[in-house]
């Protein structure tokens, strides 16, 4: 027969303890790893527009045709249209790429900011009139313009994570930029 003063094991108070421990260690890191999770979604999703951006810049130098892209802010999509004959008409055999914004990131902004040069924004995506910029054959953009992506989350709340992909038209460069508060003379950093 065994003897029962060896058997070791542990306490329900022991086990109450490790769990409490455990409790107090998740209370503190699930509220910061949402808040990484979420920077890590709209930095992801930024990074993507950006880089769809310069394929097709680069694109229409290397095919010596315009590429044309077009942003739909209602159903939080764009689409890059290789305009092999430069008519602006999806034509049967161009290549047409449409991609939805993922991660809980939309074509947004919070109330009250301000673009790169100090203007007030007023739409999520601005060039001019119209919601669309062409490459031409030598890079140029047909207009200079910027574009807002915010997490869901922040929306009407928080310009933090707020991300900017602007365009120039004189040479159709393209850059991201991440809004801090830190930065000046205007609240955008590269």
């Amino acid at each position: 027969m065994p003897n029962l003063i060896s058997i070791k094991g542990f306490t329900l108070l022991e086990l109450l303890i490790v769990i409490a421990i455990a409790a107090v260690l998740m209370a503190i890191g699930v509220p910061n790893f949402s808040k990484w999770k979420e920077k890590h979604e709209i930095n992801g999703q930024a990074q993507k527009v950006y880089s769809d951006m310069m394929l097709a810049r680069s694109t229409s130098i290397k095919n010596n045709n315009n590429v044309l892209i077009t942003f739909d802010t209602a159903k939080n999509l764009y689409k890059v249209h290789d305009d092999t004959d430069s008519d602006g008409v999806e034509d049967h055999g161009e290549a047409v790429k449409s991609v939805n914004l993922e991660n809980n990131v939309e074509f947004g902004y919070v109330p009250e900011l301000l673009d790169i040069e100090g203007n007030q924004v007023t739409s999520p995506i601005f060039f001019g009139s119209g919601n669309s910029v062409t490459f031409n054959s030598r890079g140029q953009a047909s207009k200079g313009g910027s574009i807002f992506l915010i997490h869901k989350n922040d929306i009407g709340l928080s310009n933090d994570r707020l991300r900017s992909i602007n365009i120039l038209k004189a040479t159709g460069a393209v850059e991201y930029l991440k809004y801090d508060t830190d930065a000046k003379p205007t609240p955008w950093a590269y």
